[in-house]
Order: C-alpha cells, then sequence, then structure tokens
C-alpha cells in the first residue's frame, strides 16, 4: 500500500466519520424537536386549563374581599354599638347607685341616731359611754400625744 491509498482511505473514513456523525446529529435533532414539541402541546394545554382555573380564583377573592369589607363594616358598627350600651350601662348604673348610697347612708345614720337616742333614754349613764365609743383622731407620727 503505498501512501496515496493511505491517504484515500483515510479521507473516506474521515467521510464516513463525519456522515454518520451528521445523521447521529440530525437522529439527535429530530428527537429533541419531538420532546420539545409535545412539551409546548403540554404547556398550551396547561395554560388554557389553568388560566380559566386563576381567573375564577381571583373573582372569587375578589368576592372574598368584597365580604371582608362588609363584615369590617358590621365590625366597627359592632364596637360601636357596644361602647354605646357601655356608656348608657355605666350611666344608668350611676344614676341608680348615688341615690342608693344616699338613702342608704341617711338611714344608716337615722338607724345609729335611733340607737343611741334609745340608749341615752333609756340609760342616762349611757351618754358618757357613747362618747368614749368614738375614737380619737390619730396623730402623726413624731408628735407629742
Amino acid at each position: 500500500m503505498d501512501g496515496d491509498q493511505a491517504k484515500a482511505i483515510m479521507w473516506l473514513g474521515l467521510a464516513l466519520l463525519f456522515a454518520l456523525g451528521g445523521v447521529g446529529l440530525a437522529y439527535a435533532l429530530w428527537r429533541v424537536g419531538r420532546i420539545l414539541r409535545g412539551l409546548e402541546r403540554d404547556l398550551h394545554r396547561t395554560v388554557d386549563e389553568v388560566v380559566p382555573i386563576m381567573v375564577k380564583a381571583g373573582v372569587s377573592m375578589d368576592r372574598v374581599n368584597d365580604q371582608l369589607g362588609k363584615v369590617d363594616v358590621m365590625m366597627d358598627s359592632a364596637v360601636d354599638m357596644t361602647e354605646s350600651l357601655d356608656t348608657t350601662v355605666r350611666a344608668v348604673s350611676h344614676a341608680i347607685t348615688e341615690p342608693v348610697k344616699a338613702v342608704s347612708t341617711t338611714v344608716a345614720g337615722a338607724a345609729e341616731a335611733a340607737r343611741s337616742f334609745r340608749r341615752r333614754v333609756a340609760d342616762p349613764d349611757a351618754a358618757a359611754d357613747d362618747v368614749d365609743d368614738v375614737p380619737a383622731e390619730p396623730t402623726p407620727t413624731g408628735a407629742p400625744a
């Protein structure tokens, strides 16, 4: 085998290698194209199914927000009513308790005066004892007694 034949075989082998490489690359690119086409089809189908669901979810969220706004208004009204009711109850309680306190204080004073009067009438010496029952005013600390 001379050098020209070896060169020809080398060039033939190299051409065959490039041809097989080209066929293999074409097949690989054809398979990638099919995969990408299937992926595009799946993506379009997903978008066609998901977008209406997301639109419905958005509409539902808008309705929920509207209802929450109404609940917020109702809660503000309930808080205002509670504050008004609290003010009213305090006013009524004050209006009832003050006269009751005054009447009970007056009745207690009158009862004590009647007891004291009965003791004085029944025993004139008890009048001196009544004065002893009254507690003395406290003296400040350090002051002479």
